[in-house]
């Protein structure tokens, strides 16, 4: 409906500078649906390209601009058909693999726990298991949002969609259990009567997995799981047999029977939640509300729109440079008359990202594209002499393009641009536009590049310290929502720690992004990794001791919070003022008569904050200098 709008308003002729005017306004606001999320980016994105080919192409008369929106309409009719008749969509498939790969993530862990070692170092902060904790948050991340995206315009949830939804819940809640399960038996001493109940914990912890498998299964290929016999008794009985474990090693694995005794619930709700998806039974009488907001309820757009109307937004000044430079690409073209001007525009909104490595790999992707592709077109005008040849041949082109895009865009691009320059020479019957396809997209992949350069330049290592920076504040606050007392609601808890995980993966795409703009040398990298790696790892300290709080109160966590609440807040104003930190305190602070699974819990946050504290120390200045380049300087 939006591009029938567009093509209506703007298809009409109009004089060049109500063109140059009206491309500015269209085209920021298109890039401000980036506030909403990807989808409405995409959207965004796609409004803005047919805005400028109406621009470009204005129809003459009344009946051609109805006919033209007309026939726009029945293209979005006859793709609706495709997918809902002719190849019926399954509205909760998405939903069911989204979470079956949360619960594929969760029995990876399982697993992985289960093999470790006897002996030997820290499993916890290798590099497989970060990678395995930033998989799943990623995929528990992922599956929120496209079973919100199934709930929305729906009036009323139905059962399989609650189904799905207790499932989430009971995926996010295995997955701090398994986190401060992992944290408790690398911390658990693993020598004479210590051994045997850590093999039966971790046996208990491959049994877990099959049972998380059959949850998938059920997902994914509408089986009914068979749930596994296995509890904490075992280890339970090995404490309490005579020669157990003295203490304070008892108390340690008292508390990693506890963990697994909580696993078997949630997982036994998931097995008999799982095993009704097909039939849609309804739930049993259980406490199966989720815990946290509901996934089909959002903000108010107006508030989503306001939160990012101020120039220290990544979407305002990318909204704005979108802009600028499409209203730039377009009075340049049109000013030039240039033949299919609008190729010159859509390159520029096509290439343009909001960080400066996207944009130059996007840019570089789609000229080498354009110029091979461009060049095959060439070849195929000759080798094809029929119209109905060249038809076919767009059909197999498009096809596999879009297959392959997943995998290499630079394919994508070579494998779709002869497919346009062949739809736009059978329209127009002129047999040259491969060249001035590859002029035009060569000049607006220049002006892309000279845009992310000129406005609002922000270099991603200056974005990474002030990612990182939010990492550690919510990790402050996750710690100080952990020691609250009375103990927190589970479902206060789940969202401060939901906070920690989607700063984690911001600041993780960050590096990421970083990757593509890093000139230095590769050593320089891993004070950078390091600060991520020990975030999470402190962020999994502290979901060990919320889980040990839940059925043990334990001692006055004051002191430990003000300490490594300050310590936070150090690094994290370091990182954003591009300083070296002050020195921690000294000393750190004690827990007069507490048990010895407190002491370690708290130990090893302490030990965290230190790491952490000494890779900031280690910043490169490249890394830690501000976006003006300014020589960081000491506490």
């Amino acid at each position: 409906v939006l591009g029938a709008g567009v093509g209506l308003i703007i298809a009409l002729p109009s004089p060049f500078w109500v063109d140059v005017a009206l491309t500015l306004f269209w085209v920021t606001a298109c890039g401000f649906a980036r506030s909403f999320g990807d989808t409405p980016g995409i959207v965004g994105m796609l409004l803005a390209n047919l805005f400028v080919v109406s621009l470009a192409l204005p129809q003459r008369g009344l009946d051609a601009v109805l006919m033209q929106a007309a026939y726009f309409v029945a293209g979005g009719l006859w793709s609706m058909f495709l997918a809902l008749v002719l190849w019926p969509l399954r509205p909760y498939r998405p939903a069911r693999f989204a979470i079956a790969a949360c619960y594929e993530d969760l029995a990876d862990v399982a697993d992985a726990v289960a093999v470790w070692p006897t002996e030997g170092p820290s499993r916890v902060g290798t590099w497989e298991a970060v990678r395995r904790a930033a998989r799943i948050q990623q995929s528990l991340e992922t599956a929120r949002a496209t079973l919100g995206a199934t709930r929305q315009g729906r009036q009323e949830e139905s059962r399989r969609g609650e189904h799905l939804l207790v499932l989430l819940e009971a995926a996010d809640a295995q997955w701090l259990l398994l986190t401060a399960m992992s944290e408790a038996l690398d911390e658990a001493p693993r020598q004479g009567a210590c051994r045997t109940a850590r093999t039966e914990a971790q046996h208990a912890l491959g049994a877990l997995a099959v049972d998380l498998r059959g949850v998938v299964g059920a997902l994914a290929r509408g089986s009914v799981p068979v749930p596994t016999s296995w509890d904490a008794e075992r280890v339970m009985r090995v404490l309490q047999a005579d020669g157990g474990p003295p203490e304070p090693a008892r108390s340690q694995y008292s508390h990693v029977a506890g963990l697994l005794g909580r696993l078997r619930e949630y997982s036994a709700v998931a097995l008999d939640v799982a095993s009704r998806l097909e039939s849609g039974e309804p739930l049993p009488e259980r406490d199966t509300k989720p815990l946290g907001v509901d996934p089909g309820r959002g903000r108010a757009w107006w508030k989503v729109l306001r939160d990012h109307l101020t120039p220290e937004s990544v979407v305002f000044r990318h909204a704005l440079r979108l802009g600028l430079t499409a209203t730039v690409a377009t009075a340049l073209a049109e000013g030039l008359g240039l033949n299919h001007w609008y190729w010159v525009t859509i390159t520029v909104i096509v290439v343009l990202q909001p960080y400066a490595g996207l944009t130059t790999e996007k840019g570089l992707q789609r000229v080498a594209g354009t110029f091979v592709g461009s060049v095959l077109a060439m070849g195929l005008v000759h080798v094809l002499p029929a119209k109905w040849m060249m038809l076919a041949a767009i059909v197999v082109l498009v096809c596999v393009s879009v297959s392959v895009r997943p995998l290499n865009f630079t394919v994508y691009q070579v494998l779709l641009a002869p497919a346009l320059v062949l739809l736009a020479e059978l329209q127009t019957g002129d047999w040259r536009l491969a060249g001035v396809r590859i002029l035009n997209t060569l000049m607006g992949g220049v002006l892309a590049l000279v845009g992310i350069r000129l406005l609002w330049p922000n270099p991603e290592h200056a974005r990474f310290a002030e990612e990182v920076a939010r990492v550690l504040r919510a990790d402050r606050d996750y710690l100080r929502e952990v020691a609250r007392t009375p103990v927190p609601t589970e479902a206060a808890l789940r969202e401060a720690r939901r906070k920690v995980g989607v700063a984690l993966l911001s600041a993780e795409a960050s590096f990421q992004r970083m990757l593509s703009e890093w000139k230095g040398p590769a050593k320089e990298l891993e004070p950078g990794m390091a600060l991520i790696t020990y975030a999470r790892r402190f962020t999994a300290a502290v979901t060990a001791l919320a889980a040990s709080r839940a059925w043990h109160s334990g001692p006055d966590l004051e002191p430990v919070v003000r300490y490594a609440s300050d310590a936070l807040e150090e690094l994290s104003a370091a990182l954003v003022a591009h300083r070296v930190p002050s020195a921690l305190k000294r000393e750190a602070p004690g827990l007069d008569g507490a048990d010895a699974l407190a002491r370690t819990q708290v130990t090893r946050l302490v030990r965290q904050l230190g790491v952490l504290h000494h890779a900031l120390e280690r910043m490169p200045p490249a890394l830690r200098a501000s976006e003006d380049g300014a020589t960081p300087v000491p506490a």
